[in-house]
């Protein structure tokens, strides 16, 4: 074959594999930028609070969080799609609550040390129903414009798909409990799924934690670095030990 000839047909060639390799690399810069931006959003989000006070003058534990956390915010859609249909972690919780700026440096370190690399979120704060008691008796709560606060179609729809792992939604008042009739997802709430299965579900942080606004001590941070664990390697291995789900 002639050198012209071949010259004609290698740089159609190298000219379309130019063109694949840079939409290859675009596409990768495109979601990485998708994920560091919510790793940061999620790091201003929760370090936004440090040094504040919430209204009863308790300053809000400090959070350094990493910019290159596995942070992914999701829709209701695609937590309840990662509930039914496919294996990873799912945190919901939001800045304000103690608990969670507890729960939220433990949670990362178990993630980092097991390779974990995406961490669904959920902001939790405003989607809920909220009651309060008067006259002895259940009503929603008001927002700041007055509304009665019933929470989102999405919310309930998330509650349903986590139904069977959910504790009911009681009401303290005055030495009294109101039963609301419901369930509830209380924050934090840390879910391990695998294959479409909850293998794990747990809420809070360690039960001698007595105020979410102290300090973990050593044991009580391997106590919940262990709960987290254990579940994250029964999420990753091929076999399932779950008494309850698999």
């Amino acid at each position: 074959m002639k050198k012209d000839n071949l010259y004609k047909i290698l740089i159609p060639i190298g000219v379309i594999l130019c063109a694949v390799l840079a939409v290859l690399a675009y596409v990768k810069i495109v979601n990485n930028k998708d994920t560091n931006s919510d790793a940061l959003k999620f790091k201003e989000e929760y370090e936004e609070l440090n040094g504040e006070k919430n209204q009863n003058f308790q300053e809000y534990k400090l959070l350094e969080i990493d910019e290159d956390n596995p942070v992914k915010y999701a829709d209701y859609d695609e937590l309840i799609d990662v509930i039914k249909n496919k294996t990873g972690v799912i945190y919901l919780g939001f800045p304000p609550c103690p608990w969670c700026r507890t729960a939220l440096p433990v949670l990362f370190d178990v993630l980092k040390d097991n390779n974990i690399d995406t961490l669904y979120y959920k902001n939790i704060l405003t989607v809920r129903d909220s009651y309060v008691v008067e006259d002895g008796k259940l009503t929603y709560e008001l927002d700041d414009e007055g509304k009665e606060i019933k929470g989102e179609d999405g919310y309930f729809k998330l509650m349903d798909a986590l139904d069977e792992h959910l504790t009911d939604y009681v009401i303290s008042f005055e030495g009294k409990t109101y039963e609301t009739g419901e369930k509830r997802i209380y924050a934090p709430t840390v879910i391990f799924v695998k294959d479409g299965k909850v293998i794990g579900l747990h809420v809070s942080t360690v039960e001698s934690q007595e105020s979410g606004y102290d300090e973990l001590t050593k044991e009580q941070y391997e106590e919940l670095y262990s709960i987290y664990e254990d579940y994250i390697l029964e999420m990753k291995s091929e076999t399932c030990s779950s008494d309850f789900s698999c």
